[in-house]
């Protein structure tokens, strides 16, 4: 296998851009088995960190196979195939889905400490109602994606900044047109992930409820950070244990 070392581009796109083409000229097959992480990291000129970011991508896509005790494998179909073709065409055309994370812990955490100090009674009961639908659909094993993502447009609207509710909506927007929709529904699938989320989701809104601002931007900064260590796109979930 004829890896080359990665450059400046975002890393982990970088490796699965680099392991399509070799898919692509048939260098690497199905049930092909790839380098020890420590090598394969080495081959490449990376990190464990970021190899292990972009097969956790392509173990989402279907493309790998990662088998503890034994390696990681090709095991690609032709629907893991255009998941990843399609994939990179929106990385490229589109937001990255790290950035919208990143954006979000920056911004979703000062809105929900406004929204503590501005909500209205009002605001309160359309936040709870959402979290009493998502706990429905949780209850009935729909998925909560949208649920998720209104409870914290609402939480934007309670501020009454036209401004940071716009910005919210434009986030929401990426998020729905990107793959960051699909790597995080699959994430929801996880069982016992959307019952924890729901669960933070309460702890950032009884912190909005008792108008405590630090609390409201702990909570919330708590949450995304979650997300992100569930997405394994997260230093502290990836590092070596």
């Amino acid at each position: 296998m004829k890896f080359q070392k990665i450059g400046t581009k975002k890393i982990y796109i970088e490796v699965i851009e680099q392991i399509k083409k070799m898919l692509d000229s048939g260098e690497l097959k199905p049930g092909e088995q790839l380098p020890p992480e420590r090598d394969f990291a080495e081959l490449l000129g990376i990190s464990r960190v970021s190899l292990r970011q972009a097969l956790t991508v392509l173990e989402t896509l279907g493309i790998v196979e990662i088998r503890h005790g034994e390696g990681t494998f090709i095991a690609f179909s032709n629907n893991g195939f255009d998941n990843l073709n399609a994939f990179l065409s929106r990385i490229s055309n589109e937001s990255d889905p790290l950035d919208i994370l990143e954006a979000r812990k920056l911004i979703e955490v000062e809105i929900a400490g406004l929204s503590a100090k501005e909500r209205t009674e009002e605001d309160l009961k359309a936040m709870e109602g959402i979290l009493k639908e998502m706990r429905k659909k949780i209850e009935s094993g729909e998925d909560t994606l949208v649920t998720d993502l209104n409870f914290h447009l609402l939480i934007s609207e309670s501020t009454h900044n036209p401004i940071l509710i716009s910005v919210m909506n434009y986030i929401g927007s990426l998020m729905k047109q990107n793959l960051w929709k699909v790597v995080k529904g699959l994430s929801l699938t996880t069982p016992g992930r959307a019952e924890k989320y729901l669960e933070q989701h309460w702890l950032i809104y009884n912190a909005i409820k008792n108008s405590n601002s630090t609390e409201a931007k702990k909570a919330m900064l708590e949450h995304l950070e979650s997300i992100e260590q569930d997405l394994s796109i997260g230093e502290n979930l990836l590092l070596d244990k």
